[in-house]
């Protein structure tokens, strides 16, 4: 799970530094120790929810019905289309998703065949980007900044928060491509099986 966290406060802060200055931040006032604990509650319970459910279930299942790489394809665009859902969602925004989270949290688990590298990576990533005031795949709440985009949608994602920036979905596929090597050099894909 640690090895995952790192990865995903890597990957938000690497996606952020390169558009940091397309945001406007200014400080929230109030306590920063309830805003942290209630961020922390709130974004492990999706992480470990989400993640048992698209990684844990999904897409073990479907590996053994038609292999690794169309369960990592079909769980990475199911799950960008149930975040087409979320409050200023987009066609863009449910792709970026499949890309960023779907693919990236995909290949993470099959790399070491771990749920808690995932649950770890997915957890870091939505409570950075919620500590930094920015929405969380279109869901806003109280941070310990307040951030406004300033620059293009492109690049900040608009109201949807970052997610929605193209710099995180080259930012992921820079991440998941060298675990699903790894992955496949460990014997960890399945294959399709035929009958």
């Amino acid at each position: 799970m640690l090895l995952g966290i790192g990865l995903g406060f890597t990957f938000i802060a690497v996606s952020m530094l390169m558009v940091i200055t397309e945001f406007s931040f200014t400080r929230v006032s109030g306590s920063a120790v309830a805003t942290v604990v209630s961020i922390v509650a709130v974004q492990l319970g999706a992480a470990v929810t989400e993640e048992l459910l698209f990684r844990g279930l999904l897409l073990q299942g479907l590996e053994r019905l038609c292999g690794s790489w169309a369960a990592l394809a079909i769980t990475a665009a199911l799950f960008g289309a149930i975040h087409m859902a979320n409050p200023g969602a987009t066609l863009w925004t449910g792709f970026a998703i499949a890309v960023e989270a779907g693919v990236l949290l995909g290949a993470a688990f099959l790399w070491l065949r771990s749920i808690w590298v995932a649950v770890g990576l997915h957890f870091a990533w939505n409570t950075t980007v919620g500590l930094l005031g920015i929405p969380v795949s279109g869901h806003a709440s109280p941070g310990l900044l307040i951030a406004e985009p300033t620059g293009p949608e492109l690049l900040t994602g608009g109201q949807f928060g970052i997610e929605g920036s193209i710099i995180p979905v080259v930012v992921s596929l820079l991440l998941a491509v060298p675990m699903l090597i790894a992955a496949h050099k460990r014997g960890n894909l399945v294959r399709l099986q035929r009958r």
